[in-house]
């Protein structure tokens, strides 16, 4: 099966279930952000509000990416191969996707408290944790850390990796944030936030498919490798 045809399936399966997603993560989003915008501009002092709609922001901005690359990865899983359905599949993979992406945060920030740099690196390493976690027959076993993982294939892969995440997650939203960000409130221009919202769905299910490509390929190389040395 070539890329795009892997593709329009994969947006058959779960674009709507995706949609639906992104347009309540953006929305909300979007919410938190004007009303702490307006509580910090609050002559009587808003600082409670402040942290509280900071914290909602924090679990915001955790559950639904979590969420949304799991949707993706079940839209990419062999029809014939997934016995189980878009909520069984995320159910028994979020809590452990969750905890591995939490202690990539933790490592990622103290390479941080040296410099940017290390931080920048360790972020990069870690792009391919979701993978490993619902992929890795390995990981499954308990055979294989996470973060070691996606630290191989990174390595393996470092000038694909970092095009994927130069153009899908630095060139791309910054042009679409500069030109179209005024447009995105769906209670204020309806029409131009729900395409925009198309758009925001279609680029990260090719950017994760890009990145999915690249650790099948990866892990296809290592088999061979691996049968060499037997």
């Amino acid at each position: 099966m070539n890329f795009f045809t892997r593709n329009l399936q994969i947006f058959k399966r779960i674009g709507l279930p995706l949609y639906v997603l992104t347009l309540i993560y953006t929305s909300l989003d979007q919410l938190l952000t004007i009303n702490t915008e307006a509580a910090m501009r609050n002559p009587n002092g808003g600082t409670t509000w402040i942290w509280i709609y900071g914290f909602a922001s924090l679990i915001v901005g955790i559950v639904f990416p979590i969420v949304g690359i799991l949707v993706v990865l079940y839209g990419a899983k062999d029809i014939e191969a997934s016995e189980k359905g878009l909520w069984q599949f995320i159910q028994h993979h979020v809590s452990q996707l969750s905890i591995e992406i939490l202690r990539s945060w933790g490592m990622t920030l103290l390479w941080s408290l040296l410099l940017i740099l290390p931080g920048l690196w360790k972020y990069l390493e870690y792009t391919m944790i979701p993978f490993v976690v619902t992929q890795s027959p390995k990981y499954d076993r308990g055979d294989e850390d996470a973060l070691e993982a996606s630290s191989f294939v990174v390595r393996r892969n470092l000038l694909k990796v970092s095009a994927i995440l130069l153009v899908f997650h630095m060139i791309f939203p910054s042009i679409l944030t500069v030109l179209f960000d005024e447009y995105r409130l769906v209670w204020h221009t309806p029409a131009s936030a729900l395409a925009l919202t198309l758009v925001d769905v279609y680029l990260f299910i090719f950017s994760t498919q890009l990145l999915l490509s690249v650790f099948e390929s990866s892990n296809s190389q290592e088999v061979p490798n691996a049968a060499a040395h037997v």
